[in-house]
């Protein structure tokens, strides 16, 4: 008894934090209740003082006061908001697995009242249709920064879904030994970004299907552009390899109509070089990865995109164009 009693501050401050918000206020009485079922026997007057000892320390706690019902804990780490946005994100995320992706909400909504948390879960959908089935997406993810960290470089294996929606190996099972620079997420995937032993050029893979991580005792790979200091931009690479394809990197001009300032802007962020070009269409000028995926992005807009330069880009639609004509003609 005389072990939980000294206990008994902390006992109330998780039952503001689990069982009070501003539509469950607790009354003095409610918490000595609740403090008897943990075994500890309180009187009223204590109690006042523990909850005001916890508003001192810095505790945003409505005080019976202020609102003539009771007591509840007003703010917390997260706002309501906060915990839908972080909720739904975990929700939505293709690289993390259904099981993994409860167990996150789970631990996401102790974060607020029990009433609260049911009620934002409540509110959730899982598509598991979309879900990576790899359940080691977190261990992936800790050895791959474990190895950015220790300038290492990792060997593993990948793998891709093969006609019969089945995963299989790429290359037979082969090892990829690649120099990781960083971690990113594009369109509710996470990739791996780094150098594969075998090349010079910067490419990705998705981190839920990477299996059989390990961390080599092998100092990392660095690129000519990189070897004067000059540090890796994660952002920079996921804006400019568009669609996440590889490709040579040029500068374009597209001519867009009006409506599709929203897309574009979406793809190449506020910054991007754009002016008006009349009163129905506007030009954008921007640096990037001339691969299928741009070019698949562009051809989705019709006649309202058309690329003005270069022209050996140009001439590369041209020729899907013709692709496309010759398969549905």
């Amino acid at each position: 008894m005389g072990e939980k009693t000294k206990l008994k501050l902390l006992h109330i401050l998780n039952i503001l934090k689990e069982e009070s918000d501003e539509e469950t206020i607790l009354t003095t009485n409610d918490i000595v209740d609740k403090l008897q079922d943990k075994g500890i026997i309180a009187e009223r007057r204590s109690v006042i003082r523990d909850i005001k000892t916890l508003e001192a320390f810095g505790y945003d706690i409505s005080l019976y006061e202020e609102n003539k019902q009771g007591y509840y804990l007003r703010s917390r780490e997260f706002e309501e908001e906060e915990l839908r946005i972080l909720i739904d994100t975990v929700s939505a995320s293709k690289s993390i697995t259904t099981k993994k992706s409860k167990e996150l909400i789970d631990k996401l909504k102790k974060l607020t009242s029990k009433n609260l948390g049911k009620k934002i879960v409540g509110q959730v959908y899982i598509d598991e249709k979309i879900k990576s089935k790899n359940e080691r997406i977190y261990y992936n993810v800790n050895a791959l920064s474990s190895a950015i960290e220790e300038n290492k470089k990792v060997n593993f294996k990948y793998t891709t879904y093969n006609i019969n929606k089945q995963l299989e190996y790429r290359k037979k099972g082969k090892t990829y030994k690649v120099s990781p620079y960083g971690l990113g997420w594009h369109e509710d995937n996470y990739y791996l970004i780094g150098i594969h032993e075998k090349y010079d050029n910067i490419s990705h893979y998705r981190v839920d299907r990477i299996k059989d991580v390990e961390i080599l005792d092998e100092k990392r790979k660095i690129l000519k552009e990189y070897e004067n200091g000059k540090e890796f931009n994660i952002a920079d690479y996921i804006n400019k390899t568009f669609n996440m394809f590889t490709g040579e990197k040029k500068t374009v001009k597209i001519r867009f109509e009006n409506h599709l300032i929203n897309p574009v802007i979406d793809k190449f962020g506020t910054n991007v070089f754009l002016r008006k070009d009349g009163d129905e269409n506007f030009l954008v000028c921007a640096e990037i990865l001339i691969s299928k995926g741009f070019i698949s992005w562009l051809l989705q807009f019709g006649s309202s995109a058309e690329l003005i330069e270069p022209v050996e880009v140009r001439s590369m639609i041209k020729a899907k164009v013709k692709e496309l004509n010759n398969i549905y003609n």
